[in-house]
């Protein structure tokens, strides 16, 4: 992803977060995900489809509003490299 469309999503979340006055600790606990995931989008960096999927829902809880702005998501091909060579470590 390049660092424009990285920099367009982070502001995007930001001025959402603003327009509604929500902390990222708000929005992790509606989507019941990690601080951190919420933190990443925050800074424009991908996470995985099913928790952008759940901080949709939770922005929607809080707010009766759609998020509709680009959450990066990781590529999946990538997210299984990744597991594979994670299961490929463990004794």
């Amino acid at each position: 992803m390049s660092h424009d469309k990285r920099a367009a999503s982070s502001a995007a979340f930001r001025a959402y977060l603003r327009h509604f006055e929500l902390t990222i600790l708000d929005v992790a606990l509606a989507a019941r995900v990690r601080l951190l995931t919420v933190w990443k989008i925050e800074q424009g960096l991908p996470i995985r489809a099913e928790h952008a999927l759940a901080v949709r829902s939770g922005l929607h809880h809080l707010t009766g509003v759609s998020y509709s702005a680009l959450i990066p998501i990781i590529p999946a091909d990538i997210l299984l490299m990744t597991q594979a060579s994670q299961a490929g470590m463990n004794p």
